[in-house]
């Protein structure tokens, strides 16, 4: 089961693997609704996040490669890629799901129809996905204790994370073909053909995105003063202005001193 959840959980932060049925990772192949690439939206109602190790991002080959481990790290280790996954919706399965079966098909048909995505035409995809109905506005970082004297506990952490996800509508506009270009990556290790987008999280305008994956990947970039366990807490808010967080688990990075 650990095995399973972990598998998805590194799917939903943008690195695609094999699903071959609806499952919580936000996968949906093959498609059941065969003109979309989107199967279904889910709604800004609640978010999980949890730290993982071993996402690493080549920024000098708009690349990502996903080595993470069924067992995390005793101590984790900014060298070795540490995230925080934000799963909104919990990959589709959540409250506020919109899709073409079940409740809101009216919705989930006008929201598809208002990105365009109505030729995507493939019995058997690279797996099709879920998306956020709203548009996001904002995301915030904080932490229980000093990253250093520029980061003091509770201070906003924005300017030492990068975020990276589906972008979805992008993708759909291109064609169903991967986008390339500044801030577009592609995975080292992915069978799909997919479309993630990057930057730093201080930078983004997620207004400028709209419906993108129902996952996030939050990467810290700064290696902490000293070495201790860190908490995390994680606000999203959507462009009618409504908010919701998280905290993580506590977990212990390794200081620039002991």
């Amino acid at each position: 089961m650990k095995k399973l959840f972990v598998l998805c959980l590194a799917l939903s932060l943008l690195i695609i693997t094999s699903c071959d049925d609806k499952n919580d990772c936000g996968c949906v192949s093959p498609p059941v609704n065969e003109k979309s690439y989107i199967q279904g939206f889910a709604e800004l109602d609640e978010i999980q996040v949890r730290v993982i190790s071993g996402i690493t991002v080549d920024k000098t080959k708009n690349t990502i490669t996903n080595n993470v481990n069924i067992k995390e790290p005793e101590v984790y280790d900014v060298k070795n890629g540490i995230s925080i996954h934000v799963d909104i919706g919990y990959g589709g399965q959540g409250r506020g799901f919109i899709g073409w079966y079940g409740s809101n098909t009216d919705y989930y048909y006008e929201l598809v129809e208002k990105i365009g995505d109505t030729s995507y035409n493939t019995k058997y995809g690279d797996g099709t996905r879920h998306a956020n109905a709203d548009t996001l506005q904002y995301i915030n970082v904080t932490c229980n204790k000093q990253i250093d004297s520029s980061h003091p506990a509770g201070s906003s952490l924005n300017d030492i994370f990068s975020i990276y996800f589906e972008d979805i509508c992008a993708y759909v506009k291109n064609g169903y073909k991967p986008v390339t270009g500044p801030n577009y990556y592609s995975i080292v290790n992915d069978y799909g053909s997919h479309t993630l987008f990057g930057d730093k999280l201080l930078s983004v305008n997620l207004a400028d995105k709209p419906h993108g994956g129902l996952s996030l990947n939050l990467m810290l970039e700064t290696t902490p003063e000293h070495t201790d366990e860190y908490t995390f807490t994680v606000s999203v808010t959507n462009k009618q202005g409504k908010t919701v967080e998280n905290t993580t688990e506590p977990v212990r990075i390794k200081g620039i001193n002991p």
